[in-house]
C-alpha cells in the first residue's frame, strides 16, 4: 500500500512539474511576441478584430441603462467629434481624405506606455504596416500591426540607436542633416545626434523628418529645437528636441496613407 501511494506522490510530482514546464515555454512565448516587431498572426487578427467590436457594443449599449450614462456617453461622443473636426480643419483633411485616415485611441497601457498604443482602424481603411501616424501637434508614431480593424503604432518616444530616424533641422543658415536616436522620459526630449554642419542650430528651430528612410515621411514634423550641446572638441552637436504632442493624452491620431 506505502509502494502505491509513494508511486501516485511521484507520478503527481511529474505532472506538476510538465505543467510548470508547459506554464514557462508559455510565458516566453507569449513575452516574445509582445516584444518582437511583426505582423499579427491570423489568431491575433481575430483576437483583436473580436475584442474591438465587442468592446464596440459594449460602448453603445452599457451606457444606456439610465440617464446619467446616456448623458456621459453623448458627452464623450461630442468631445471625440469636437476634436475630430478640429483636427481635420488644422491638418486640412476634408480636402484630402484619401489621404488621411482619422482613428481614436483604444488602448494605451502602463506596460508599454512609451512604446506603443493601438487605434481604432486597420487594413480595412487602408492601412498598412510603416505608415506614419501624426495628431496637429506633430508626430506620434509608426504603424508596426495591422488587423481589419485595430493597428498598433509604436509610438517615437520609443526610439532609440535600434531604430533610428533620419531628420532635417530647417535653421536660419539652411537645413542641416542629423540622426533621431534617443527619448528623454524625464525631461521629455529628443535626442538628435550626427549634427557635423558649422551652421548655427537655434531654439526654436523646427525638426522635421527628411524621408531618407521613406519618401512619405518627408517634412512630417517632430517638434522645436530646445538646446544643442557641443561634443567631440567642436567637431559635433547634440540637439535637443520638444514635441508639442501630449503623449500622455493621446485620443485620436491620424494615419498617413502611402500614396502609390
Amino acid at each position: 500500500m506505502r509502494k502505491k501511494m509513494n508511486f501516485n506522490n511521484k507520478k503527481s510530482k511529474k505532472k506538476a512539474v510538465l505543467f510548470t514546464v508547459i506554464l514557462m515555454f508559455l510565458f516566453f512565448i507569449c513575452s516574445f511576441l509582445v516584444l518582437v516587431n511583426r505582423n499579427y498572426f491570423l489568431i491575433e487578427k481575430g483576437f483583436k478584430n473580436i475584442s474591438s467590436m465587442i468592446n464596440s457594443y459594449f460602448v453603445s449599449n452599457s451606457y444606456s441603462v439610465n440617464e446619467f450614462s446616456t448623458n456621459v456617453l453623448s458627452s464623450k461622443l461630442a468631445y471625440l467629434e469636437k476634436e475630430n473636426e478640429e483636427l481635420r480643419k488644422s491638418l486640412d483633411l476634408d480636402k484630402r481624405e484619401n489621404e488621411y485616415v482619422v482613428a481614436e485611441v483604444i488602448n494605451h497601457t502602463m506596460k508599454n506606455w512609451f512604446d506603443k498604443i493601438e487605434i481604432s482602424k486597420g487594413y480595412d481603411s487602408g492601412i498598412n504596416k510603416d505608415f506614419a501616424v501624426i495628431s496637429n501637434e506633430g508626430l506620434i508614431g509608426f504603424v508596426s500591426k495591422v488587423s481589419k480593424k485595430v493597428c498598433e503604432v509604436d509610438l517615437i518616444t520609443g526610439v532609440s540607436e535600434d531604430n533610428m530616424l533620419s531628420v532635417i533641422i530647417e535653421a536660419k543658415d539652411g537645413n542641416i542633416s542629423g540622426v533621431l536616436n534617443g527619448y528623454d522620459n524625464k525631461t521629455g526630449l529628443f535626442k538628435v545626434t550626427g549634427v557635423m554642419s558649422k551652421n548655427n542650430v537655434l531654439a526654436g528651430d523646427r525638426v522635421v523628418l527628411s524621408g531618407y528612410d521613406k519618401p512619405s515621411y518627408k517634412g512630417i514634423y517632430l517638434g522645436q529645437v530646445v538646446k544643442e550641446e557641443i561634443s567631440n572638441y567642436g567637431l559635433s552637436k547634440t540637439i535637443w528636441v520638444e514635441s508639442s504632442v501630449n503623449f500622455d493624452d493621446l485620443i485620436l491620431a491620424v494615419v498617413v496613407k502611402e500614396q502609390k
